[in-house]
């Protein structure tokens, strides 16, 4: 708890900085957990395809809200119409779910830039108090000047705490919400071509 008052209101805005940007990061996660598409879908699909009714399939992808099932039903309804048109239906389908795992992203980026910053602020500060005490109190006692020091320090080093595994989590959270789109992507195309021939 000393440590906490000796970094004053940066170290403050740093934690709550931190313990924001980690919900964020849960969320994230929690959503592309939730978003996680069977691998073996696109198969299983085809062999439907091939072995059932078009309309049977049609009516089990409308039941189900999930994000590869309706961009497999709009492939299948849409398969005859132009790329275009496809296209910007398709797009209907994942703009929801897009803006979704998209929000907030940005926020992770900016604060393990900002984080740093924070922290030589409450350096600076901190290090103004200091040499206003060797002001009033001269530069004789090594111990009190040593403990000013150390307090000034603490803000920088949780801004560099906080940032450092952020820039990490941040594009590791970009590599998989690319990796999802491409998924999403290859239901689709996967698709459309299997039944245009």
């Amino acid at each position: 708890m000393m440590v906490l008052l000796n970094g004053g209101w940066v170290l403050w805005v740093i934690i709550a900085l931190s313990i924001t940007s980690f919900a964020i990061v849960i969320q994230k996660l929690w959503f592309l957990k939730q978003t996680k598409i069977n691998k073996h879908f696109i198969d299983s699909l085809k062999q439907q395809l091939k072995s059932t009714d078009k309309s049977v399939v049609i009516e089990s992808l409308k039941s189900n809200s999930s994000v590869e099932s309706q961009l497999a039903l709009r492939a299948i309804l849409k398969f005859n119409e132009s790329d275009d048109v496809i296209s910007n239906d398709l797009k209907d389908v994942t703009l929801n779910q897009t803006q979704l795992i998209n929000s907030k992203i940005g926020f992770i980026a900016m604060v393990s830039t900002v984080a740093p910053v924070l922290g030589l602020l409450g350096t600076v500060l901190g290090l103004m108090d200091v040499f206003a005490v060797l002001a009033i109190e001269g530069v004789g006692d090594a111990q009190l000047l040593s403990a000013g020091i150390s307090k000034a320090l603490i803000t920088t080093v949780a801004g560099l705490s906080l940032a450092i595994p952020l820039i990490f989590i941040h594009q590791l959270l970009v590599q998989k919400v690319e990796a999802r789109f491409d998924e999403w992507d290859r239901i689709p195309t996967q698709l459309i071509d299997f039944l245009r021939r």
